[in-house]
This record gives C-alpha cells, sequence and structure tokens, in this order.
C-alpha cells in the first residue's frame, strides 16, 4: 500500500517549483513516529530551496489506528454545505468502509481542518465519544459566554476534560476550562439515545453536529 507521494509544488513566496515528499496514509500502528510528527506538524511540509520559506501542505490525509479502531480522514478545505457533506460521506463509504470491520463502528470520522484531526485522535485516544465531546463544547461555550473562537479537547484530569478556548485564528490558547466526568457522561447518555444514525459509516461530528443532536436530534 503506498502512503507517500511525490508532489511538485510551486512555493507561495517565490512561485518557483519545487518537490515535497507527502504521506498520504498514516497508519500509526505501521509507523508510530508519524503520529508525533503530525502533532508537532513535521509531516507534509514544503522547503523552497529558492527562498527558503517553509510551511505545511494541506491534502487529504487519513489516519488509522488499527489497535484502538478509530480512523478519521482528513478533506482540506472541502466545502461544507449539507449536500455537499452527504456527497463526500457517500464517497468515502464507498471507497473506504470495506477495510473496516464492526470495532470502529461510531469511530469513523471526515473532517475539513488539520486541527480537527489532532483533536479527534486525542479524543479516540483517551477512550472518549466524541459525540459527547462536541455537545460538553456546546453547553460550556454558553455557560463561560464563549462566543467567538473554538474550543479542543486536550487531555482528562482528576477534576474532568480539559479544553483549550482558542481566538479565532491564534494558534495559542486564550485560556482553558474543565468538563465534570458526570456531565461528559450524561452528554454521552442523551446522545447515545438521539443519535439513531448509522454507526459504521464516514460521519462529520463537529459543532453543528452536536447543535443537531442536543435541539432535537433533527437535521438542518
Amino acid at each position: 500500500m503506498i502512503q507517500q507521494i511525490v508532489k511538485k509544488i510551486s512555493c507561495p513566496n517565490c512561485g518557483k517549483e519545487g518537490e515535497a515528499i507527502l504521506w498520504e496514509k498514516v497508519n500509526v500502528n505501521m509507523n508510530p513516529d508519524l503520529k508525533e510528527k503530525l502533532f508537532d506538524e513535521t509531516i507534509n511540509n514544503f522547503s523552497c530551496e529558492a527562498c527558503g520559506y517553509k510551511g505545511r501542505v494541506d491534502l487529504p490525509l487519513y489516519y488509522n489506528d488499527a489497535k484502538k479502531k478509530f480512523f478519521v480522514y482528513l478533506v482540506p478545505d472541502y466545502p461544507v454545505g449539507l449536500k455537499e457533506e452527504e456527497e463526500l460521506i457517500a464517497n468515502l463509504n464507498a471507497q473506504t468502509l470495506h477495510i473496516l470491520d464492526s470495532g470502529y463502528d461510531q469511530k469513523i470520522r471526515a473532517v475539513f481542518e488539520y486541527f480537527s484531526l489532532l483533536e479527534k485522535i486525542s479524543i479516540f485516544d483517551a477512550g472518549l465519544d466524541d459525540r459527547a465531546v462536541e455537545g460538553c463544547k456546546i453547553l460550556a461555550r454558553t455557560q463561560l459566554k464563549l462566543v467567538e473562537g473554538r474550543a479542543s479537547f486536550a487531555s482528562i484530569d482528576d477534576n474532568g476534560l480539559v479544553f483549550n478556548f482558542f481566538q479565532k485564528e491564534d494558534k495559542n490558547a486564550s485560556q482553558s476550562f474543565t468538563i465534570p466526568r458526570g456531565m461528559y457522561e450524561e452528554v454521552k447518555s442523551l446522545m447515545d439515545k438521539k443519535d439513531q444514525e448509522d454507526a459504521h459509516s464516514f460521519r462529520v461530528v463537529d459543532v453543528k453536529f452536536a447543535v443537531r443532536m442536543l435541539m432535537g436530534g433533527v437535521k438542518e
């Protein structure tokens, strides 16, 4: 199975063409070092020999953990309207679902941004249900009056689930907050009751998904 490609890239700084060796498939059990490279952003980078520019190249990439049984497909810069999302899910199911057994149920995801890929990995590594995590974000942001920006799962400690909050496009968190484990379990129970969609399918589980579920499980 080919996991890397060589791609010609025009430097966004000077316009000169160069080449980059890029990963399209990350099987963390075969290449465990790639997980660290994903998190420190030293994978899929382009370096321009002409001007010295360095930057990450965003391209479709899948992350498969066959031991913990979760699969996340990154599709950067994809239109995220409901129609486009349904078309993407149908294509991913047709192309990839046959290689995933029932152990992957409820842990087969599509994401559209690099930081979302990293967050999904962190959530599933921690043994959490990402549907409940997204629901907790909604409730916490409402209570804390966090309007603009994004919340991202960070870790688990003795007090519960720890989240970082980022203002708009900032890379550094402006603050953190903790959700009690009891609240997470309540939200998970609610999601289990309301979510009737196929568990053995690619799904986009994000803030919009959580809103639909918490508002009654009715699609927009």
